[in-house]
């Protein structure tokens, strides 16, 4: 039994595939923001050779196991290793792909194989093969030594980072990620081989799943048949495909150069400016669903003070507040994302999740407006024949409005920044830009600063916009 979309007539079957694109030649992201790499092109050549289509959902590496078997996913491909552990929870194809795992380090290290780097500091991409070799333990023959400490990166990029920082000492990664690595790190990085570690890549399915297993082993035998795979091998494994960085001796032509090299000649500056799309879109979005839900929340936390006691409303009202405000807002969204959508739509996940912590906040806002206009004022409106309904709408929530609209401005500008958690769920928002740019070029300064330089710029934009409302809200109240 399959859980990939059965097809209509006429239509092919369509086969959701999450893949971690932070792990090259296999996955990353390209010029257009795009996964592409290896494994997605094998994915896709062997959905054609099978006759189903491909749509391609990009997460963390740790999170696509536990995806494909909560159904969110029908396979993954991200440079997966066939072990016994993984073996218990998914099915694997045909292994595509034989590897080996190296060591990278410094140009002047001393470090020559896996057994010196007992006692050293270890960077790894967490929940991979390397992870496994260098963290100490009983089934552990080679790294012995309690004092190892191993730090666990999202991505590969990272921890290469981290080592051309002096963080790490190494990084244990899997051969052609690190001879990617090495290529774009001439003249600072070198690599080491162990031969002694080798393992087979595979595209895991759902346990029990024979049939898409079926239609992906079939295709892949199709592809080395018809000479496909060889063809793939050749363009992104044994190809050159990154871009070549100039260079000079001279300071200023080399910022120059490093500028044009992160924001032009790898086409990064239109992945900031559709990540800058995506965050304000959010943001939008979400605030505005946050102020309807607080309206109507703080509604129904007033009836209490309009009963004089605990209504079924206000008690609603209260424990959502208390429960929204309470936990962290990057735990709502990977709930609303993981549990709620199953690791699709996260772009509707997103905006729910933020519209509904928003809203907790919202509601506190309004209720604090609304009870600072004078009791007198609902006094008068009802003493006018106005009802409860019609007092509250004429005459109480326009005073209102202009008590909280400084505080739902600031609640905007801080929805705007809280979007930056978005990388979690795969949405490639302005800081997921930055991160992308930094994985592809390994230039850590220019990209955030710029990423922050850019937020800096909205919230500036947010914060004059909101000054000249408060004025005119002012000038209104002196006639």
């Amino acid at each position: 039994d399959t859980g990939a979309k059965a097809p209509e007539t006429g239509e092919k079957q369509v086969v959701h595939v999450g893949t971690n694109a932070e792990f090259p030649p296999f996955e990353y992201m390209n010029d257009n923001g795009e996964p592409d790499g290896f494994d997605m092109a094998v994915i896709k050549a062997i959905g054609e050779a099978s006759g189903f289509e491909v749509e391609i959902t990009n997460m963390e590496f740790k999170s696509l196991v536990a995806s494909l078997a909560t159904g969110s996913l029908d396979a993954v491909i991200a440079g997966m290793t066939v072990t016994p552990d993984r073996q218990q929870t998914v099915d694997f194809s045909d292994s595509y792909y034989t590897a080996t795992q190296c060591i990278v380090v410094k140009n002047d290290s001393t470090i020559k194989s896996l057994a010196d780097l007992n006692g050293k500091k270890i960077g790894v991409q967490e929940g991979t093969t390397g992870d496994l070799l260098s963290t100490p333990g009983e089934d552990n023959d080679v790294i012995t030594d309690p004092k190892t400490e191993v730090q666990r990166f999202k991505k590969g990029t990272d921890a290469v980072v981290a080592l051309n920082n002096g963080g790490v000492d190494a990084v244990v990664i899997d051969k052609n990620p690190a001879e990617n690595f090495v290529a774009n790190n001439k003249g600072k990085l070198k690599m080491i081989e162990d031969d002694t570690s080798t393992e087979e890549y595979a595209i895991a399915v759902r346990k029990g799943d024979t049939e898409l297993l079926g239609k992906i082993n079939e295709g892949l035998q199709t592809i080395r048949d018809n000479g496909t795979f060889d063809k793939l091998v050749a363009q992104y494994i044994e190809g050159k495909t990154e871009t070549e960085k100039q260079t000079s001796e001279n300071p200023f032509k080399n910022f120059l150069y490093n500028v044009k090299y992160v924001f032009v000649d790898t086409n990064g500056y239109q992945l900031m400016l559709k990540g800058l799309g995506v965050t304000i879109g959010i943001s939008i979005c979400a605030g505005i669903l946050g102020i309807i839900l607080g309206f109507i929340l703080a509604l129904m936390k007033l009836s209490e003070t309009r009963r004089k006691r605990k209504t079924i409303p206000s008690r609603i009202a209260g424990v959502y507040i208390d429960v929204i405000r309470g936990t962290p807002a990057v735990v709502q969204l990977l709930i609303m994302f993981m549990v709620i959508f199953r690791s699709r739509y996260a772009v509707i996940a997103a905006i729910l999740s933020f519209g509904i912590n928003s809203g907790a906040y919202v509601a506190e806002n309004i209720r604090a407006g609304i009870l600072a206009v004078d009791v007198g004022q609902m006094e008068g409106g009802r003493s006018l024949g106005f009802t409860y309904g019609e007092t509250m709408r004429y005459i109480i929530l326009p005073q209102a409005i202009k008590n909280v609209i400084p505080a739902l401005g600031n609640e905007m500008i801080t929805l705007v920044k809280e979007t930056s958690i978005v990388g979690y769920v795969a949405i490639i928002d302005l800081t997921k830009a930055g991160d992308f740019i930094v994985s592809r070029t390994y230039q850590t300064f220019l990209p955030l600063i710029a990423v922050a330089i850019i937020y800096y710029i909205v919230v500036k934009i947010l914060t004059k916009i909101l000054a000249v409302v408060e004025r005119r809200l002012r000038q209104s109240d002196n006639r």
